[in-house]
């Protein structure tokens, strides 16, 4: 058997496994994401983006949402996705998920999956079927991606433990694989992003086109805001080292840029969506920086520690690295979201599991991780560390998948933001004697202490 087709064996495998794992996961809570799947099955069968049609739970009210994101909800929970907007009613949250879902939406409701029923009632059973499989499917195919992107410069077998580390020991699992959050597609189009720009630098994707990597990055932006730094990162890379495509890669993001407005202007009488302008970032909140890394219940490299190790291995073999300006990319922009977290008002993300907010810079720190173990792999030299960075390696590694799969699995560590309040007392996830990840393994905390 060919080494190619090894690694399309591994990779099928790969799929079948991490997919079923994150569909048997149990954890999963209808969100911001709820009626995103609805939009796609109203603009599938009505060719509309307002969802006047359709019987809510509760009535839909001129509630500023879509407005103004960080007005105060007046709705209830089981709403407060939605709004009024010159009197129809539309999903406050980017579009983009739900018009990227459209296919695998109508696939579904060809085979009886609906997210309403005939006489126009939401269906809430239909939504969560619809979201959950796809959420799956989508991050086991990220994880494909990360495989086939390390193997253009890992081992298979390496390579492979860099895809089940990024599947399982990162929010892949314990909350972009959950429901259809704007995060998945974003981290799905993040992963092909680096695995084009990888390929593009080692010189195995001769044949990509600039116009594919810019409707990559235009659709990160479409999908979840945050999606300008990679927009903004990736533009810069072009100009600065792959000049002779900069023309055809701008043109293709203006153009996408283009529909947006266009989208925009057409569902909500806006050029830009608000929920794209919300401004409330200030910098006084970068005291928060050292709780979006260390914070017991939030931090960055408590719930991933393998990160750690990744940028131990970028410091410890810079002088083996390959492809710096690609590291630094990578790197720019996972410290650019950092930022951006800490700079957020609710840096916590509301009632989520750990750093759900740092989930956006998950292809990039996959990416780092490959380009440190092919410099380690290079460098022959500190040969004596081996044994220790691996044994480290090995446990940072166990960490992170056992962190993450309690997220995924355990329905006490997504009850432990109610038990805590986190929205109104965020202090709490400061406090390291009741850490989230923890829940249902020591007692709960007491509602009414200070």
């Amino acid at each position: 058997m060919t080494g190619r087709r090894i690694v399309q064996r591994i990779g099928m495998w790969l799929f079948a496994v991490t997919s079923v794992v994150f569909m048997l996961s149990p954890v999963w809570v209808l969100g911001d994401s709820n009626y995103s799947m609805l939009l796609s099955e109203n603009i599938i069968r009505k060719h509309s983006t307002y969802l006047n049609a359709y019987e809510f739970p509760e009535p839909i009210q001129e509630a500023l949402r879509c407005v103004s994101p960080s007005a105060r909800l007046r709705s209830a929970f089981l709403t407060y996705q939605l709004d009024r907007v010159g009197g129809n009613v539309v999903y406050c949250y980017p579009n983009g998920t739900s018009i990227l879902s459209i296919p695998f939406v109508a696939l579904m409701n060809v085979l009886g999956v609906h997210c309403y029923s005939p006489d126009g009632r939401c269906l809430p059973l239909g939504e969560g079927i619809i979201q959950r499989i796809l959420a799956a499917l989508l991050m086991a195919g990220f994880a494909v991606v990360v495989f086939n992107t390390a193997t253009q410069m890992l081992d298979v077998g390496l390579s492979l433990i860099v895809a089940v580390g990024a599947a399982f020991g990162t929010q892949v699992w314990s909350t972009a694989s959950r429901v259809m959050e704007s995060h998945t597609w974003l981290i799905f189009l993040g992963g092909l992003a680096a695995w084009y720009m990888l390929g593009r630098e080692t010189g195995r994707s001769k044949r990509a086109h600039p116009m594919v990597l810019a409707t990559l990055v235009s659709w990160m932006y479409l999908v979840r805001p945050t999606g300008a730094i990679p927009v903004v990162c990736v533009t810069i890379y072009v100009f600065a080292f792959w000049r002779r495509d900069f023309i055809a890669y701008s043109l293709t993001g203006l153009a996408w840029f283009a529909g947006f407005v266009g989208y925009s202007w057409l569902t909500f009488g806006k050029l830009i969506p608000d929920y794209y302008l919300d401004s409330r970032t200030d910098f006084g909140n970068l005291k928060n920086l050292p709780a979006i890394l260390f914070s017991p219940s939030r931090g960055l490299f408590v719930f991933v520690p393998a990160f750690a190790f990744v940028l131990y291995l970028l410091v410890r073999y810079r002088q083996t690295l390959k492809y710096r300006s690609l590291a630094v990319l990578a790197l720019s922009m996972v410290i650019l979201q950092i930022v951006m977290v800490s700079l957020w008002p609710t840096w916590w993300g509301g009632y989520s599991y750990g750093p759900r907010l740092m989930a956006d810079a998950l292809p990039w720190m996959a990416l780092l991780g490959i380009l440190g173990l092919a410099a380690r792999a290079v460098d022959t030299s500190r040969i004596r560390l081996a044994k220790a960075e691996i044994a480290v390696a090995i446990v940072l590694l166990a960490l992170s998948i056992v962190i993450n799969g309690r997220g995924a699995w355990s329905h006490a560590t997504s009850n432990w933001n109610a038990a805590f309040d986190i929205d109104s007392h965020p202090e709490r996830l400061k406090d390291w004697s009741n850490p989230q990840f923890m829940a249902g393994l020591i007692p709960a905390p007491d509602r009414n202490r200070p």
